[in-house]
């Protein structure tokens, strides 16, 4: 039969795989299903959901389930781009099979210019493709899943860049260094679980961003799916903890950075599992990373200790103020009035509003 018949309604006999009764156990399909959530390409999504929803809704029909869609919740994912090659001999062209780069790239078969063309869709008939193998040869399985991750959200198109895949073997080295430096300072250091509040300067700043990676990353990876912004959220903890000076820090400051230090390894172990593991063990634990549970944030942390507010003239950018948090609207509108940069475009005007947006921007009018 025609193989959507089968992958039409495979997710109830999930339910129970060993039942031979029937074609599935009512009672274990009442307790999982409908699905909550699906994840499928875009293209096989169309038909395939299609079909589900139709066998779903016959099953209805015939009393053998008590729901009519099968999927809660849908995620369709974007495809994998790439531009194509060809030479006017050979056609399209692997790019294992293409010599140099840019306008000076020639087939490696008869030497003839190669010829740039659109970025399409990979397929193999095509020979847009990229090599899994060659990738892991060269930067290791980590790398790859990462730039996977990073490109684009997952409802979106990527387009390969290999520029793309070399940005994120800098970052995990960054990470692996960043670890080097500091796990001899650390050695026998406990991680920081004190109150938070009784921090200051740097230690303060690195154990706030910290939690608010924690909230950013599991917001984006449970929430919202967007995988890239989940790691574009742990690479800005990462240069921040490359900020700290690591000549002679205090005990306080190895304590905050023990655990700034494994909160990310741990926030990033279910997109790099293989370096992950690595530190963690290097940092002492005898438990592997991914048996590790997912860290919680403190909400308190979440708050700025300052606002930066922009100010604008007329309706165009002219400054910024760093303000303490809390800061009432009459005194950050007196900020605004008072700074150099804004006094050059309304000196000498008549003022006419000035519209203050609690702890955001201040629009002068004159």
């Amino acid at each position: 039969m025609d193989t959507f018949v089968e992958s039409s309604w495979y997710f109830e006999r999930y339910c129970s795989p060993a039942w031979d009764k029937a074609m599935f156990d009512p009672a274990a399909v009442d307790y999982w299903m409908p699905v909550d959530q699906y994840i499928g390409g875009v293209e096989h999504a169309i038909l395939h959901l299609l079909y589900s929803r139709y066998f779903t809704r016959v099953l209805h029909d015939l009393g053998l389930v008590r729901f009519k869609e099968p999927f809660t919740r849908l995620l369709t994912q974007g495809m994998v781009c790439k531009e194509t090659l060809s030479c006017p001999q050979h056609g399209f062209l692997f790019p294992k099979q293409v010599q140099g780069a840019g306008a000076q790239a020639t087939c490696s078969q008869c030497g003839q210019p190669v010829v740039v063309g659109r970025v399409e869709k990979m397929s193999k008939s095509k020979k847009n493709v990229i090599d899994p193998e060659d990738l892991l040869a060269r930067f290791g399985a980590d790398t790859t899943r990462l730039f996977c991750l990073f490109a684009a959200p997952p409802e979106k198109g990527l387009e390969w860049s290999d520029q793309g895949v070399e940005g994120g073997h800098r970052f995990l080295s960054r990470l692996w260094r960043l670890s080097l430096r500091w796990l001899p300072l650390l050695d026998n250091v406990p991680a920081f679980d004190g109150d938070w509040v009784d921090l200051e300067g740097q230690d303060r700043e690195i154990f706030k961003k910290t939690h608010q990676t924690i909230y950013r990353m599991s917001r984006d990876i449970e929430d919202r799916y967007h995988f890239n912004t989940a790691v574009s959220a742990a690479m800005a903890l990462v240069n921040d903890l490359h900020a700290v000076d690591h000549e002679k820090p205090a005990a306080l400051t190895c304590q905050v950075m023990r655990y700034a230090l494994e909160t990310v390894v741990v926030l990033l172990s279910p997109i790099v599992p293989h370096i992950a593991e690595e530190i963690w063990e290097a940092l002492g634990h005898g438990q592997s990373v991914l048996l590790t549970p997912w860290p919680g944030h403190r909400a308190d942390a979440l708050i700025e200790d300052e606002l930066l507010v922009v100010v604008q003239v007329n309706g165009k950018l002219r400054s910024r103020v760093v303000l303490p948090a809390g800061t009432g609207a009459e005194a950050i509108r007196a900020a605004a009035l008072a700074d150099e940069r804004v006094a050059r475009f309304i000196e000498g005007k008549a003022l006419k509003k000035v519209i203050v947006v609690k702890d955001k921007l201040v629009n002068i009018v004159v």
